[in-house]
């Protein structure tokens, strides 16, 4: 299946792209759903289908051109965000835990950092906080992942001259912009940086460069709140986009569907094809505006897959996916409403958020659970595990692993270049390509 979808793939591109391409080096507009594996584009297809009808289509499909490696330098074939972040930034692997470093923690420069010394504009947008492993590959370097405050202090004094590394950054992390042991909002306004904390004031805001802070970390889930990124990579292309008019130069935006990885830690499925389905839209954002940009390439990506997901667990030959888009709310609320009420008052916060055709021995099974001993995050544990358990059951979701996974990741793409990333491929290659594309 992967060899033919890799065959009929992505439109070809066009003559005059390819000519564009040529005289001028395109916009890059590079998409990363982390944690978003094949199994997880299947499971948001199936879901979004209806049984005896067409299979339906998602914004991934005409794009898929081949799959990827993600392993690191390191003694695993298993990585983690920062070192494949690493290799999709610099074209260098490196260690689990690197922010854009090599294996001797050498820095290593980034598509943002050339393109940011070549007069291009630059962005990123994460529905993490902005200081998360995937952003902060792109535009610092640091030994540890773990370094959020230093990483937000790169971010805040890390200048080109007069500019900042970026022209846009969109996502949560005020809580490490704003500490105890340092605010930099102040100074950063000061120094001419529009920082936004509210949406509507992101939608007023024309002048570059812009820090929006939407979350003290994270944004919230979209099944628990609503879809951000779409909003947020649209307000990215306006800016970028206008910034290009009046500058002639190309901008290099990175998108992270972050989200996507924390539903497959927490083996939420219910969670997971809310997050797919915010990246989802944002791609078709960026479709939109490639559309009437031609001379705009798209890559999407991940960095790995997380949780081992599968759809048809437990022997049966089925997986219920009208089930999963039935359930209401994530493991994350769930959980903690659950622990702040009696066991029997359970089934009826439950019943209408679960939304599933539980047997009275799921019920047996959570008001059976022993909740006198333990740290609350262990009660909670305890709590989400029989909660998943139950819902795989019903569902007929299956999980190996609450960590990341090893297997290949797809690549798509679409725009100039697109064809240069056909068929099997290393993480870092894709990286390399888009090192090479900024000149």
């Amino acid at each position: 299946m992967l060899l033919s979808a890799c065959t009929q793939g992505a439109p070809e591109t066009t003559t005059t792209s390819a000519a564009q391409a040529e005289s001028s080096p395109p916009n890059i507009i590079f998409l990363i759903g982390d944690g978003m594996g094949f199994e997880y584009i299947s499971a948001y297809r199936y879901a979004m289908s209806e049984r005896g009808h067409p299979l339906a289509s998602t914004p991934f499909d005409e794009m898929l051109i081949g799959a990827a490696t993600t392993y690191p330098d390191d003694s695993t074939w298993v990585t983690d965000s920062a070192a494949s972040a690493t290799a999709l930034s610099t074209g260098v692997k490196s260690y689990n835990g690197a922010i854009g470093v090599d294996a001797d923690k050498h820095p290593q420069q980034t598509v943002m950092e050339k393109a940011r010394e070549l007069g291009w504009h630059t962005g990123a947008v994460s529905t993490s906080q902005v200081t998360h492993a995937t952003p902060a590959s792109f535009f610092t370097h640091h030994p540890s992942r773990k370094m959020y405050n230093a990483i937000a202090d790169s971010l805040a004094s890390t200048k080109y001259g007069e500019q900042w590394s970026f022209d846009v950054l969109l996502g949560g992390g005020m809580s490490y912009f704003n500490r105890d042991d340092k605010n930099w909002l102040p100074e950063l306004r000061e120094q001419g940086l529009t920082v936004v904390e509210d949406y509507q004031q992101l939608e007023a805001t024309e002048q570059l460069p812009v820090l929006g802070l939407f979350a003290p970390i994270a944004l919230p889930y979209a099944l628990d709140d609503q879809p951000r990124l779409a909003q947020l990579t649209r307000n990215a292309l306006r800016l970028l986009g206008d910034a290009q008019e009046q500058s002639g130069k190309p901008f290099s935006l990175m998108i992270e569907g972050s989200k996507i990885d924390w539903c497959g830690h927490a083996n939420d499925i219910a969670c997971v094809i809310g997050e797919m389905g915010d990246f989802a839209q944002a791609l078709e954002v960026v479709k939109e505006f490639q559309q009437a940009h031609p001379n705009t390439l798209i890559v999407v990506t991940a960095d790995h897959s997380t949780g081992g997901l599968t759809l048809g667990q437990g022997g049966e030959y089925e997986w219920y996916s009208e089930r999963v888009m039935a359930i209401r709310a994530t493991l994350e609320v769930m959980v903690p409403e659950l622990l702040d009420r009696p066991q029997n008052e359970w089934r009826e916060y439950l019943t209408p958020r679960l939304n599933l055709p539980l047997s009275e021995a799921h019920w047996q099974q959570l008001t059976a659970l022993e909740l006198e001993t333990g740290t609350s995050g262990e009660q909670a544990k305890r709590v989400g595990k029989t909660l998943t358990a139950i819902i795989g059951e019903v569902t007929r979701t299956g999980w190996t692993t609450s960590g990341h996974t090893a297997v290949d990741v797809p690549i798509m793409a679409m725009g100039p270049h697109a064809e240069k990333l056909r068929g099997y491929r290393d993480n870092t290659e894709i990286g390399k390509l888009l090192l090479q594309i900024v000149r």
